[in-house]
């Protein structure tokens, strides 16, 4: 997956529009437009502002990895990055249910005795 693809998708995830992510990075209203369509990129600068804001590695980003985020410095392994990508594909409401499933499935795990 290309720059333009995921950063399309975290600032849908995020419910931002073009103009209001533009807005955050001190951008004109069409940069965002611009990244999405593979018209222009972004500065070093710009892409480590995304980062910071999105939470993501620059490597995710430029879509040299797809661990969304490193942790502790150590490389996901496939299955995380694999429930990572899946995640991230869902809506708000579906990343609440998920967690609150998450959730019984560990009370359920501890009180199995």
């Amino acid at each position: 997956m290309d720059f333009s693809v995921r950063l399309k998708q975290l600032r849908q995830k995020h419910r931002l529009t073009q103009s209001e992510l533009a807005d955050i990075l001190e951008l004109k209203p069409t940069a965002i437009s611009n990244y999405e369509s593979q018209r222009n990129e972004p500065s070093f600068q710009k892409l480590i502002s995304l980062s910071q804001y999105f939470d993501v590695s620059c490597d995710y980003l430029l879509g040299v990895t797809d661990s969304y985020l490193p942790i502790g410095g150590e490389v996901l392994d496939k299955e995380i990055v694999d429930f990572f990508n899946l995640y991230q594909q869902l809506s708000p409401e579906s990343t609440r249910e998920l967690k609150e499933f998450a959730n019984y499935l560990v009370y359920k795990q501890e009180h199995k005795k």
